[in-house]
């Protein structure tokens, strides 16, 4: 895997994991989520994951074989593992909300529908799940290749190199389906790719 591919893999991977708990973040510290979530915190954790790409990224070629699965294997693991954490909780503190407000207007309005905000949360959420999804189904065939070498110490042999060129091509197909995602699943996002297309066939025919 090259350089720039191993790069951006990487911040792909990292920066869809920050994404799962800044979700799980926004449900659990409330009005407090913007004095804790703040701008510069944002913009420092995206340079450090862009730093710590390339540093590891640049030096890969150095490390025996065994050492780079090793870390492709835990890098990814540990990423997958902390996102199936982040959405089951998310999950499940959405189910004791729902069912604390439905018994709160049971006795009133038995019809009351779920506050605006928590809706609008859970359909965000919902869309995030989608992305994350799509990125497991991708990324976690990669990662059984790099188990399964680790385990038979056998390294990259003729199958095994085979399995690790199907799932790296999987891994990459990732990159394209998301923008797909986005524009299905996010409203917003919907809207400003139409409305950029819009102004690009406007500007084309003047």
């Amino acid at each position: 895997m090259g350089f720039w591919a191993s790069t951006l893999c990487a911040v792909s991977l990292l920066t869809s994991t920050a994404i799962s708990l800044d979700r799980l973040l926004a449900l659990l510290l409330g009005l407090r989520y913007r004095q804790v979530v703040t701008l510069r915190r944002t913009c420092i954790i995206a340079f450090g994951f862009w730093f710590l790409s390339i540093v590891v990224s640049s030096t890969l070629t150095l490390w025996n074989i065994l050492i780079l699965l090793s870390y492709n294997y835990i890098g990814i693991a540990l990423c997958l593992v902390t996102t199936a954490f982040a959405y089951t909780k998310i999950f499940c503190t959405l189910r004791h909300n729902q069912i604390h407000v439905q018994n709160h207007f049971a006795s009133r309005q038995p019809n009351q529908e779920i506050p605006l905000n928590i809706a609008r949360y859970r359909k965000a959420v919902y869309s995030a799940l989608w992305v994350q999804g799509t990125l497991v189904v991708c990324y976690l065939p990669l990662n059984i290749v790099y188990a399964y070498a680790l385990t038979t110490q056998r390294g990259f042999s003729l199958s095994v190199y085979l399995a690790w060129q199907f799932t790296s091509t999987l891994m990459f197909l990732n990159s394209s389906l998301n923008p797909l995602l986005y524009c299905w699943k996010i409203r917003e996002v919907r809207q400003a790719v139409k409305e950029t297309v819009r102004q690009i066939f406007c500007c084309s025919s003047q």
